[in-house]
C-alpha cells in the first residue's frame, strides 16, 4: 500500500515554535507524530492555514514530511469564530493543491473538529471517499462544562458540528480512556470506533538536566524553591486556583516566603501589558491582590528546546487543570525526573499515579493543592523516570499505533 497522510491542522502550525507563533499541545502533537510516522515511511503533507507573509508556502521538514500552508482569510491569527466561516474556502484551496500536484492520500487525520469539518468537506468537494480520522483534542461539551468564563472563543454551534464528526468519522483517536467514555457518553459515539492512543513525547529532548545547569540557563535564584506551570493562559487551565493555592501556602508556612517562587510559562508577556490577553491580565490583577507580585513570575512563551531547563530547574510543575484531555506538560516534566502535581480530571492522571513523580489532587481545591505542593517540596524535588514507564510514550511507539490504525481504516 501506498503510505500518504494529509493531516489537517487549520488554526495550529506545526510549525509554531519556529515561526515564532504561540506553542500549545496541537502544534507539538501534530509535528512530533507526523516526524514520527515519517520515520515510519509515511508520506506526510501536514495542511495548514497562512497567518503571516513571512515563513515560506511549503517547509520541507524531512524527505516524507512537508507543512503545506494555505491561503484562508487574512494572513493573520484569527479567532476560531473566525475561522469557522474560512473553511469552505481553506478547503477549496487544499483541493486545488491536491489536483495541482495530483496527489492522492490514503487517509485523512483531522485535528481539531475544525480540521474534522474540512476533512469532510474535502471528500465532498473531490467526490472521494478517503478514510478520516479524528483527533478532537478537546471537547466543546467538556469544555462547556468547566468554562470559568462566559467569554469564549468558541462558536455556538461547535457542538453540533462535533455530534456530526461522530457520525462521519471513520475512527477516533482519543488520548485517555477519560476521553473515550465522554465520546461515548456525551456524543453518543460507538465505542468499537474510538481508540485510545495517548501523545508521546522526545525522549531525546526531554532528560534530565543538573539543576544548578537548568536554573543558571534560565536566571533562576540557585536558593530559591521553584513551582512550575507550563500552558497557554486559559481559564480552563486553573491558574488562578494555582495562585490562591500559593497565597494559602506561604501564610500557613512562613519559612517559604523567601525561598519561593511561582513561574507560569506560557503566555504573551510583552513590555506592553495593554496587548496582554484578557485571561493574562485578570492572572496579573489576581497576582496584585494576593500581593504575590514579587512571588509569581510570568514567563512567554518557550520553544521546545528550551523547556527541559525549565522543567529541569522546577522542583514540582504544577497542571492545575479544571480539563485536560491529556497533558502533555505533565508527560514532558517526568521524562525530566521533574516531580508532578496533577487535578484528577487530567487524562494523564491515571498514568501518574502509577508513577513515583506522580501526585493527584482534586481539581479547584486550593487548600488540598497548597497541602500537596508543601508536601512535594519537603521531599526528594528530582525523581529519574524509569526508562521503561517513558519507552512507553516515545513517539515512535506512538505512531507504530497511530500507523495501524491508518492501515486498518485504508484497507
Amino acid at each position: 500500500m501506498n503510505k500518504r497522510v494529509a493531516i489537517i491542522t487549520v488554526h495550529e502550525c506545526p510549525l509554531a515554535s519556529s515561526e515564532g507563533k504561540e506553542r500549545g499541545g496541537i502544534n507539538v502533537y501534530t509535528f512530533e507524530l507526523s516526524k514520527a510516522l515519517s520515520r515510519l515511511g509515511w508520506q506526510v503533507d501536514a495542511y495548514t492555514r497562512v497567518q503571516d507573509d513571512i515563513n515560506p508556502r511549503v517547509v520541507v521538514v524531512n524527505d516524507n514530511f512537508r507543512v503545506i500552508h494555505i491561503e484562508s482569510g487574512a494572513h493573520t491569527p484569527l479567532s476560531k469564530k473566525e475561522i469557522l466561516t474560512t473553511l469552505p474556502e481553506f478547503t477549496r484551496n487544499v483541493a486545488a493543491y491536491i489536483r495541482q500536484h495530483t496527489l492522492t492520500y490514503n487517509v485523512l487525520h483531522g485535528h481539531y473538529y475544525l480540521s474534522g469539518i474540512v476533512g469532510k468537506l474535502l471528500n465532498e468537494i473531490q467526490q472521494t471517499e478517503t478514510p478520516l480520522i479524528m483527533t478532537f483534542h478537546t471537547l466543546g461539551l467538556m469544555k462547556q462544562l468547566v468554562a470559568r468564563s462566559k467569554d469564549t472563543d468558541d462558536p455556538p454551534e461547535r457542538i453540533l458540528l462535533e455530534r456530526d464528526l461522530v457520525t462521519y468519522a471513520d475512527t477516533l483517536i482519543t488520548s485517555s480512556d477519560a476521553g473515550k467514555e465522554y465520546l461515548a457518553a456525551l456524543y453518543d459515539a460507538p465505542e468499537n470506533n474510538i481508540i485510545t492512543i495517548p501523545p508521546g513525547v522526545d525522549t531525546n529532548l526531554f532528560r534530565p538536566i543538573p539543576v544548578s545547569l537548568a536554573k543558571k540557563h534560565i536566571n533562576a535564584d540557585t536558593h530559591h524553591k521553584i513551582i512550575l506551570a507550563v500552558g497557554r493562559i486559559d481559564p480552563v487551565k486553573g491558574f488562578d486556583v494555582l495562585l490562591v493555592s500559593l497565597k494559602m501556602l506561604l501564610r500557613k508556612y512562613p519559612g517559604y516566603s523567601d525561598r519561593l517562587c511561582l513561574w507560569i510559562v506560557g503566555g504573551d508577556v510583552g513590555q506592553n501589558q495593554n496587548e496582554w490577553s484578557r485571561e493574562l491580565k485578570k492572572l496579573d490583577h489576581l497576582r496584585k491582590t494576593l500581593r504575590l507580585s514579587a512571588t509569581v513570575k510570568f514567563v512567554g512563551p518557550q520553544p521546545q528546546e528550551e523547556l527541559p531547563y525549565y522543567y529541569s530547574a522546577a522542583d514540582v510543575l504544577v497542571m492545575p487543570s479544571h480539563y485536560e484531555s491529556f497533558g502533555m506538560v505533565a508527560l514532558e516534566a517526568i521524562a525530566c525526573g521533574t516531580q508532578v502535581i496533577a487535578t484528577d480530571v487530567t487524562g494523564i492522571s491515571p498514568i501518574l499515579k502509577e508513577l513515583p513523580q506522580g501526585h493527584i489532587v482534586s481539581a479547584n481545591n486550593p487548600l488540598a493543592l497548597a497541602e500537596q505542593i508543601k508536601h512535594v517540596l519537603d521531599g526528594a524535588p528530582h525523581v529519574p523516570a524509569t526508562t521503561e514507564a517513558i519507552r512507553m510514550f516515545d513517539w515512535d511507539t506512538i505512531a507504530e499505533r497511530v500507523s495501524k490504525v491508518y492501515t486498518a481504516a485504508a484497507s
